[in-house]
């Protein structure tokens, strides 16, 4: 564990520290924009998304830091189960971190503007420790899919990943047609599927619900992203 926490304290002076500038950067410009328009417009607003960008912004981080940390440190002799620990505590920071800086812009925007937050427009609550918590456990979430998504491409080959590219449309395109036969019990009843999941079955919406599933999701994933990565060969 003392070699994770130094290679994962390398990462983040290296180069996680340039991302999460970026990242606060690309907040305070989108906050000034919202405040400009809303003043421009001469209207209450909302203008913008608060927490759709740092949830943009970890899915992506989480595809492409794989590759040039994969061949960096496996060149270095660490094992493929150690990349996985160092990896998977990377992101667990990273979630820490972006979750308080969308926290943080939130807050301020309260002040100064009215912007919307998938937490808020799900939940309609407005409790920072709520919003910590469940954009804590979505952006884990999304950083792990993110992983799982560039193993799926990097270990495949030419013809795989021109199916997997392809797959979810035309599931998508199935499902739609599925539904529309059997007159929408399928959309219902993926529907009341996610208002479970997400806590939004009772009458109170609980965010703590969500947020649980949403890290359950997440250690599920991490099943498939070891046994892929376990399969994954150092490529030029």
């Amino acid at each position: 564990m003392g070699i994770a926490l130094k290679i994962t304290k390398m990462y983040f002076v290296t180069l996680y520290n340039v991302q999460i500038v970026t990242c606060a950067a690309v907040l305070l410009l989108h906050l000034l924009i919202s405040v400009a328009v809303l003043r421009l417009a001469h209207t209450g607003g909302p203008a913008g998304i608060n927490d759709g960008i740092v949830m943009c912004y970890l899915i992506i981080l989480g595809m492409v830091i794989f590759t040039p940390s994969f061949k960096y440190l496996l060149s270095q002799g660490i094992s493929r189960k150690r990349f996985f620990i160092v990896m998977t505590l990377n992101i667990i920071l990273l979630a820490v971190i972006f979750s308080l800086l969308s926290g943080i812009f939130y807050m301020i925007t309260l002040k100064v503007a009215n912007v919307w937050m998938i937490y808020e427009l799900i939940y309609n609550d407005r409790s920072i420790s709520g919003i910590l918590v469940w954009e804590f456990a979505a952006l884990l979430f999304l950083g792990m899919l993110g992983w799982f998504i560039r193993l799926v491409y990097y270990v495949s080959s030419r013809n795989t990943k021109l199916v997997v590219s392809i797959a979810p449309f035309v599931l998508v395109s199935l499902l739609i047609l599925f539904n529309a036969f059997v007159d929408g019990a399928i959309g219902r009843a993926l529907w009341e599927f996610l208002k479970m999941v997400m806590g939004l079955s009772s009458v109170s919406p609980n965010p703590y619900i969500g947020m649980a599933c949403l890290l359950a999701a997440a250690v599920i994933l991490g099943g498939p992203v070891f046994l892929l990565l376990r399969r994954a060969q150092i490529n030029d």
